[in-house]
């Protein structure tokens, strides 16, 4: 995946940091919104599996205008996917990397712990600083981590030559456990074509660089020991070395290395600690420690004359008993998604004990409207997860019979929108959306015999003690026309999950992306029958493949002049 289609430039409101309703996002479920900057949001997300399996992920979103600028998002895929080659324990890992709801996204894995820069800040607050050696252990840390990214080659063995290009302390994480990750590797090229041209964000970027990077010159692995150097610089003092008040002030100083020596700052530092921060922050590259090794080497060797202590256990120590217990509890045991139901946050696909309404998940709530109040269709409960038989290349989509978004395979969000009664006379919609919509899990096989006890029967109960009207045989006389439910349209699109599976694997060069979202909305006329069918992929192949396959669906004879069903399919043909 390098392109993507056009998207709009519109980026809506964007959602507040901290809790939220629950939602789904491609594969994954927003949690929590951890932080926002200039180029994406962050949330803490979930990636579920079968038998109940959850795992705590980061999914880092790049915000919807940057989206539709084709040089960033070029630069920002290639960067990621370097990024996502480097496994090691000093640098945070990238699981994912991929397109939804029309904006690029990457997955990390989750971190109970603490940016660099929060640690700095809060010791500064207290009017403390950050001990000695705790500073230079993350910063030896982070210095492998460094020196493994610098040194890393491609498959074929070729240098990369990568230089992350923005260590500063909030790039630096240190969790409760006491170990240090890099963060975004490979990210900070594509970010700083935004901070170039974003105001109020180059300031502080520009605290960080090398004077060669601010100089426009090529940079290579010694600009990250400079921008390390900074780092530490103001870890140990509490003070930024090259804050001014205008951007050109700041670019001054950091070109001819104008700053406070930092045993003014720290009288008591040991001249060997203030030698190495010197030696890091050298104007001249070649004046500079040739590797981040090196700076690792002076670091453990003045640590091993003055500690015993362990490393990773003096973080860990350091890091609960600054923070506290409670706010590391806090961070390190995350509720499951059903935790968070039980206690009344919107989870879709789960019953919510505190509230009648459930999220429509991948479908906009503003286009599910709510039943006449007799009409009401309550909330049916996921069904059993539905599995293909043979074999296959992965990457098939099913639609199962079910109501609610489907998260391996296709997603299927329905939501029934009811038209004029055979009389003429408009059906009254509330103005808040009610409508309740349930969810559950599919292999994403290839197509198949299903077993016969299959869920694809529906076997969910929509109404306790009331029997759902059965789908007329073909031939049969007409039956009495019925209230057109949520569970009867899922029954009848169940139809259709071998050529939507079909549509999606034919046509996957017309797809923009692996995995993503595609709306469909159909109308059912009172005859049953299909009468209109469109998705917001108009014109392609894959388009019109769905429409053929919705448009040959037949429903029951309804009450209604029509039934509008919007729904979202989430394929996945990797």
């Amino acid at each position: 995946m390098t392109s993507g289609p056009p998207l709009s430039s519109e980026s809506g409101p964007r959602q507040a940091l901290g809790e939220m309703p629950v939602r789904a996002y491609g594969k994954y479920f927003l949690v929590r919104k951890l932080a926002e900057g200039g180029m994406a949001e962050i949330f803490l997300a979930k990636q579920v599996g079968e038998a109940g399996f959850e795992r705590n992920v980061v999914v880092k979103r790049m915000l919807p205008h940057l989206s539709t600028v084709p040089d960033f998002v070029s630069m920002f895929l290639d960067e990621a996917r370097l990024a996502a080659s480097l496994a090691h324990p000093n640098i945070v890992h990238i699981t994912d990397l991929g397109l939804a709801d029309g904006c690029y996204f990457i997955c990390m894995e989750y971190l109970p712990g603490e940016d660099f820069s929060t640690v700095v800040r809060t010791a500064k607050r207290r009017n403390s600083q950050v001990p000695l050696h705790v500073v230079l252990r993350v910063v030896a840390q982070a210095a492998t981590g460094l020196h493994f990214a610098h040194h890393a080659a491609d498959p074929s063995g070729k240098p990369m030559n990568l230089v992350h290009r923005d260590i500063s302390p909030s790039n630096l994480f240190v969790t409760y456990s006491g170990q240090v990750k890099v963060l975004d590797f490979g990210i900070a090229k594509a970010e700083s074509r935004v901070t170039n041209t974003t105001a109020g964000v180059v300031k502080g970027k520009y605290q960080y660089m090398s004077p060669e990077q601010a100089r426009g010159d090529a940079i290579d692995r010694r600009a990250d020991v400079f921008s390390l150097g900074v780092t530490t610089y103001e870890a140990l003092t509490g003070v930024r070395p090259f804050a001014r008040d205008t951007d050109l002030a700041i670019l001054k100083a950091v070109l001819s290395g104008d700053c406070q020596p930092i045993r003014q700052l720290r009288p008591d530092l040991p001249p060997e600690v203030e030698a190495i921060v010197r030696k890091m922050m050298a104007v001249d590259p070649d004046a500079r420690y040739g590797s981040a090794l090196e700076v690792v080497q002076d670091i453990e060797r003045f640590l091993s004359a003055t500690t015993s202590a362990s490393g990773g256990q003096l973080l860990a120590d350091f890091m609960t008993s600054f923070f506290g217990p409670d706010r590391v509890n806090s961070r390190s045991r995350i509720e499951t998604l059903e935790q968070l139901a039980a206690r009344g946050v919107e989870v879709p696909g789960r019953s919510n004990p505190l509230t009648k309404r459930t999220d429509p998940g991948t479908l906009p709530a503003a286009t599910i409207a709510a039943l006449p109040p007799d009409e009401q269709t309550k909330a049916i409960e996921p069904p059993s997860t539905v599995q293909g038989r043979g074999g296959g290349r992965r990457g098939g989509v099913l639609v199962a019979a079910v109501v609610g978004a489907l998260l391996v395979g296709v997603g299927v969000t329905v939501g029934v929108l009811k038209g004029l009664r055979p009389g003429g006379a408009p059906v009254a919609l509330p103005a808040a959306p009610d409508a309740a919509v349930a969810e559950a899990e599919v292999d994403a096989g290839p197509p198949a015999v299903e077993d016969a006890g299959s869920a694809l029967a529906v076997a969910a109960e929509v109404d306790a003690g009331a029997e759902e009207p059965a789908v007329p045989a073909k031939g049969a006389k007409p039956a009495k026309p019925v209230v057109l439910t949520t569970a009867l349209v899922s029954k009848g699109v169940s139809g259709a999950k071998g050529r939507i599976q079909r549509c999606f694997r034919d046509h996957r060069d017309e797809l923009p992306s692996a995995q993503g979202t595609l709306k469909l909305q159909f109308t059912i006329a009172s005859s049953g029958k299909v009468t209109a069918a469109s998705t917001d992929l108009p014109g392609t192949k894959v388009s019109k493949c769905i429409e053929a396959a919705v448009r040959a669906l037949s429903f029951p004879r309804h009450v209604d002049l029509e039934v509008r069903v919007p729904i979202a399919l989430a394929w996945d043909v990797r």
